[in-house]
């Protein structure tokens, strides 16, 4: 067996340990949501550290994807390594891995945002209604044209992410987004219907 192939097994079963054996990282609560929100928040926080940690582990080995001298052929094959490490890393993972324990205080923070600074459109978002249906799949990619950014509002009243992950809005879903692996993280479907 070849020295990268160990390296890529060591560093996907460190990181398997990593993600589902769990270090807890604490992180200060966000601001806005409320004392109640507080040890939500910070599992999410926990959670989402735990997979920066997971990707890191697989991109250490691979160029910078910020190094002006790639071309397109390889930071695709970049992201495609990356995606298919993380997917089989987080094979068994289930839709709400990382937002579940925060579901409550993610819908608080969007509807006192849509309230408090009435952003236009958001209460519309609903599946279906842009053309085409998806089917959010963790691990894997969303098309280009599904993504939407979160509106400035309300991305400076939710918790700061890891770099290269990114809030976005898919079929009426909050979804974190790994912008080097471009896959789907986690989601919270529905998170822009009015009750």
């Amino acid at each position: 067996m070849s020295s990268v192939v160990r390296r890529i097994l060591v560093c996907g079963l460190l990181a398997y340990a990593w993600l589902f054996i769990g270090a807890t990282v604490a992180a200060p609560p966000v601001q806005h949501a409320g004392a109640q929100w507080d040890e939500p928040l910070r599992s999410f926080d926990a959670a989402i550290a735990r997979y920066a940690a997971l990707r890191a582990s697989f991109e250490e080995p691979l160029p910078a994807f910020d190094d002006p001298r790639r071309d397109g052929w390889t930071l695709m094959l970049m992201r495609r390594y990356l995606a298919s490490a993380i997917r089989t890393a987080r094979l068994g993972a289930e839709p709400g891995v990382i937002f579940a324990p925060a579901a409550g205080a993610f819908r608080d923070i969007i509807a006192r945002a849509i309230y408090e600074v009435d952003i236009e459109g958001l209460v519309d978002i609903a599946p279906g209604e842009d053309g085409f249906v998806l089917d959010l799949a963790l691990n894997e990619p969303i098309p280009a044209r599904a993504l939407l950014a979160v509106p400035p509002p309300l991305l400076e009243r939710l918790p700061p992410l890891p770099a290269a992950i990114e809030y976005r809005i898919a079929t009426g879903a909050l979804i974190l987004w790994d912008t080097h692996a471009e896959i789907l993280i986690d989601a919270l479907p529905n998170a822009f219907v009015a009750p």
